[in-house]
């Protein structure tokens, strides 16, 4: 035993990795649930002040994802600085983003401040797996969702707290709202919670355990003992199986972000109110949550094959349902919408990476899920602009709909056949 660096004695309570988890959940809550989901509520006030188009102010969901090809270096940044050092830092640059994105008026300026947004977006969300890695084993696709319902949660409550406020003190106030948010409620859990690196720390295992009477995993348990992760990014580049997932996840990405960043505007256009259109979003925020738990208990039990139908079939249902609201106003078809495609918004991250990391288990997760978000993050920068692209060229959002729920369908295809492919 290392009599010069004793583990921290171990607390009586609580294992500490559901406080990282805890955090993990609150720092979600307004990052992605204030960055994202609150944003694209944005689009109708500021073409309505500035007179932008629909592709113009689709890129401003879009642009959020403009550092995506960072993540390529993701798992060496993780390595040379540490998580928890990108943890703390890209939820400060995306407070002081949105803070300063309260004083801009120009398209420019409110891109640039985006791009800076999701660049501290990356930093964070990029550290996440790995935090969970130190802490979980047997748990870990479930505490993967634990950790994201946060984000969803956050969209579920904070949209119609930020509807209210863009309608009564305009769309800036709601910038400074959030920006204080994040510099507080977000920030200061996470750097309380992470003055303990690893349960190794407080003379514990992974789970909780104690050092060493760790049990065996199952079949379906989706991380892999760090020890045992030796090889890097080009094992992933040389692998068929690897571009096979990164074709599936384009095309089920670019539904997905096509629907999340026009679906406030097809609402509203199909004759209900803004407030409507917010309840809709918080309703797929909160599905979301319940989304991202289910599919995490599910991959720790059952093969991947089930959850791959599970997550591309709520993905095909939610778009045909706002296709359907689209072309006749139907609140059933609204609850279609915001169920199924909020179960997919929880589900599919989890799902993607539970799937890479049983083809790669021999590929350290730093690099596993910083390449693939990359993948993911690049859609979703594409797939909004696109969607705005036709919208602007056909006058309504028929063909745009049409064509994201015949890219889930290419998706589907393809992620079921990654699924039952061979370990690499």
């Amino acid at each position: 035993m290392n009599t010069l660096n004793p583990p921290i004695s171990a607390a009586r309570g609580l294992f500490h990795g559901w406080k990282v988890l805890a955090a993990l959940f609150i720092s979600g809550f307004f990052v992605y649930g204030g960055g994202l989901y609150c944003f694209t509520l944005f689009v109708t006030p500021l073409t309505r002040e500035f007179g932008w188009t629909r592709e113009q102010t689709g890129g401003i969901v879009s642009f959020f994802w403009l550092t995506a090809p960072l993540l390529i270096v993701g798992g060496f940044a993780t390595k040379r600085f540490g998580v928890t050092r990108l943890l703390l830092c890209g939820i400060v640059i995306e407070a002081l983003c949105v803070l300063m994105l309260s004083t801009v008026s120009t398209l420019w300026q409110i891109y640039l401040l985006r791009a800076a947004m999701g660049f501290g977006k990356v930093m964070w969300a990029v550290s996440i797996p790995i935090v969970i890695s130190h802490w979980f084993k047997r748990r870990f696709a479930f505490a993967l969702g634990v950790a994201w319902a946060g984000w969803h949660v956050g969209g579920m409550v904070l949209a119609p707290i930020c509807s209210w406020i863009i309608e009564v003190a305009g769309w800036r106030t709601a910038c400074v709202a959030l920006g204080v948010a994040l510099l507080t409620v977000a920030l200061l859990p996470v750097a309380w919670a992470q003055r303990i690196r690893s349960p190794a720390a407080i003379g514990l295992g992974l789970d909780g355990d104690s050092l060493g009477e760790s049990a065996p995993a199952p079949d379906s348990q989706v991380a892999t003992p760090v020890t045992t992760q030796n090889d890097t990014l080009g094992t992933l580049l040389r692998s068929p199986t690897y571009w096979l997932v990164a074709i599936a996840t384009f095309c089920f990405y670019s539904t997905y972000g096509g629907l999340l960043a026009h679906a406030a505007a097809i609402v509203e256009g199909a004759g209900y109110t803004a407030g409507i259109a917010a309840i809709v979003l918080g309703s797929t925020a909160g599905f979301a949550a319940f989304g991202g738990l289910v599919t995490g208990w599910i991959l720790d039990r059952s093969p991947l094959m089930r959850v791959a139908v599970l997550v591309n079939g709520t993905l095909l249902a939610g778009a045909i349902g706002l296709m359907a609201v689209n072309l006749s106003p139907s609140l059933p078809m609204l609850v279609v919408y915001a169920s199924c495609f909020g179960f997919t918004i929880g589900g599919s991250d989890i799902f993607f990476v539970a799937l890479l990391r049983k083809r790669f288990p021999h590929v350290s997760v730093d690099f596993v899920y910083s390449s693939w978000y990359c993948m993911e993050l690049g859609t979703l920068l594409v797939a909004p602009i696109l969607a705005g692209w036709v919208y602007d060229r056909t006058g309504d959002y028929r063909q745009t709909l049409l064509l994201l729920v015949g890219s889930a369908v290419v998706a589907m295809v393809l992620t079921v056949i990654a699924a039952r492919a061979r370990k690499a």
